[in-house]
């Protein structure tokens, strides 16, 4: 029998999770959720509770969307499904989104096919002209940012 090779343990990276930071009195709370493609990132199952300072999504480049100081907070994805019934649900994009403090506007990035993009949405109008569900509640008051860093 021949030698079998040692088992190699895989460091896991931080793309395709989110780390949510919270307001607590006792200093910041984190939650960061397994690979959104492949788990429940707890989002709808309420894993994800109390108020959000921030938000960061890291993609696969080594780049992050950061969302931080908004009023509401948003996760959601975008699936399709196979009208045969066949093969289950496809994962097509992740949105990560943020009321901005005092104004109806939603900042709003899409991760999928390969592309990151960033659209600025009315409030309620957001997703194909009305409202999304899921909003959870921000921290407003803290510097406000909408970005992709390095």
């Amino acid at each position: 029998m021949g030698k079998r090779a040692p088992h190699i343990l895989s460091v896991p990276t931080l793309s395709w999770r989110i780390l949510a930071t919270f307001a607590d009195r006792t200093g910041p709370r984190v939650y960061l959720t397994p690979d959104i493609r492949r788990a429940d990132p707890g989002w709808g199952s309420e894993i994800v509770n109390g108020q959000i300072s921030s938000i960061e999504f890291f993609l696969p480049t080594g780049h992050t969307i950061l969302l931080a100081g908004m009023e509401s907070y948003n996760v959601f994805v975008e699936a399709t499904e196979s009208l045969s019934g066949r093969g289950g649900a496809r994962i097509e994009a992740v949105w990560i989104c943020g009321k901005r403090p005092g104004q109806p506007v939603v900042e709003m990035w899409r991760i999928g096919n390969g592309k990151v993009t960033r659209q600025r949405k009315p409030w309620g109008r957001e997703w194909g002209g009305g409202p999304t569900r899921g909003w959870k509640t921000g921290v407003p008051g803290n510097p406000v940012s909408a970005m992709v860093e390095a």
